[in-house]
């Protein structure tokens, strides 16, 4: 299977569609592993599904006969053409509500999940706009995009669209399911880290039945979001967006927005966090116009914030002592979460302040 095999399925696919394009650029993945993008220049789309686009495309396109990524299904077992398809409910939902995102484009067949071959695809408007600089004004408009999404709650349709990747209904299970399998395998060095993401994923389980939900980005850090208007972050990357907790997603946001775009991939010491208060106090600004949490809300701020890496933390426990992925990028990806964690306290500490 080559680029120009799949580019071609990718093509016919959407040939009635009106794409038309200029020129043709892989983003990301490859065509000898499980899934790939590729940008395509100045379609001709018709009317109405531009949405908030900008020149061009995205199609993204996974194996069907390849199981998806288990960050990506939480811990639901998951068809890659129905976990496409609440990708784009959720992008046809945000398009309802005329929230900034990228927006769906139909095959020629208007189906919202296209079918090249053994790829399942899905195409959206390819959003134009600058990386965020570091620097509070630019913070704040992402904690503004990020209030403003989580202030629609999950009204009309949302019910549809399925859970969000780290939902805790499936996530926190199937999280604690992987540090059970490990337990007995846990090195003695490494057992802080199991406990500690064992005790948020219990707290969090405990009190969510109390936290209000909503639509949630999943991902939400600089890295992706792009400055689309003079007062105006539009957030890209919603393969783990869906109905899920608020909390979880703007305490991924306030430890994420101490990253940069643009981190040298050689210097892992340059991905830790180094507690911001002025970022911190940025993102709860933006955050605050459109959305203010509840009380039930602040007295988790603090597993809210831990939840994304222990979450994470036991899929790399699971892929290391039961699969046997270890080395360099193991020891980055540990020793990452340890900062997290470390970080975590003070993170929370300056976020109660700010939020009132």
């Amino acid at each position: 299977m080559t680029d120009a095999a799949v580019v071609g399925r990718i093509l016919r696919e959407y040939h009635q569609a009106g794409i038309e394009p200029s020129g043709i650029r892989r983003l990301t993945g490859s065509v000898r592993g499980a899934r790939v993008s590729y940008w395509f220049g100045e379609p001709r789309v018709p009317g109405g599904q531009g949405g908030q686009g900008g020149p061009g495309l995205v199609v993204r396109a996974f194996r069907t006969d390849v199981p998806l990524a288990g960050q990506f299904r939480g811990g639901r077992p998951a068809a890659v053409t129905d976990w496409l398809r609440s990708r784009a409910a959720t992008l046809g939902w945000l398009e309802e509500h005329a929230y900034p995102a990228p927006r769906l484009v139909r095959t020629r067949s208007g189906d919202p999940v296209g079918l090249a071959g053994v790829w399942a695809t899905l195409a959206t408007t390819y959003v134009t706009g600058a990386p965020l600089r570091p620097g509070t004004d630019q913070l704040r408009l992402l904690g503004e995009a990020l209030g403003r999404l989580h202030a629609l709650g999950t009204a009309g349709r949302g019910a549809a669209m399925g859970r969000a990747a780290w939902d805790p209904a499936t996530a926190i299970p199937a999280a604690l399911g992987r540090l059970e399998a490990v337990e007995s395998l846990t090195p003695a060095d490494w057992r802080p880290l199991h406990d500690q993401f064992r005790a948020v994923l219990l707290a969090v389980r405990e009190r969510a039945p109390a936290l209000p939900s909503s639509v949630v980005h999943g991902d939400p850090w600089p890295g992706n979001a792009l400055h689309t208007a003079q007062d105006q972050v539009t957030l890209i990357g919603w393969e783990n967006a869906g109905r899920g907790l608020p909390l979880l997603d703007l305490g991924f946001c306030l430890l994420e927005c101490h990253l940069d775009v643009g981190l040298p991939g050689s210097q892992p010491s340059a991905w830790h966090i180094q507690p911001d208060e002025n970022r911190i106090a940025a993102v709860a600004a933006g955050y605050s116009r459109w959305r203010r949490l509840q009380p039930a809300e602040k007295d988790l701020l603090l597993e809210g914030i831990r939840f994304p890496a222990a979450y994470v933390g036991a899929i790399h426990f699971e892929q290391a002592l039961l699969a046997g992925v270890r080395g360099r990028s193991m020891d980055v990806r540990l020793e990452r979460l340890r900062n997290q964690l470390a970080a975590s306290d003070a993170v929370a500490e300056l976020a109660r302040r700010h939020f009132g």
